[in-house]
């Protein structure tokens, strides 16, 4: 898949993990607004990797021809945060089912846990 990594979830980690995955990963300046991600991200055909779903759902609304959208749902209990290794792994699902490709689609990866 060519992901976008939104900053809220830019790691180190996560993205080697994406990597070694054969992924291709981006991430914007740290401050970049979220319409210049959702933008920048339509120009390169990526798919947005975010933990801040309520913005990029609300840029997505009505629009089925963007590349794609990976939510991560934050939890009030710690323990129930998804971890990067989670992320990748439920990415890896998701890619299982559906392909590298994504258009119009808004995945909650929370979901996919496995």
């Amino acid at each position: 898949m060519r992901l976008l990594l939104d900053e809220n979830l830019d790691s180190a980690e996560l993205m080697a993990l994406l990597r070694q995955a054969g992924h291709h990963v981006e991430t914007r300046e740290k401050g970049t607004l979220d319409p210049e991600v959702w933008a920048h991200a339509q120009q390169h055909a990526l798919i947005v990797l975010t933990a801040n779903p309520p913005d990029f759902e609300t840029l997505a609304t009505g629009r089925d021809d963007h590349h794609g959208l990976l939510l991560v749902y934050g939890d009030r209990d710690p323990v129930k945060q998804m971890r990067a290794a989670e992320i990748a792994r439920a990415i890896a699902f998701v890619e299982e089912v559906h392909g590298a490709g994504l258009r119009g689609l808004r995945v909650n990866l929370n979901e996919w846990r496995r």
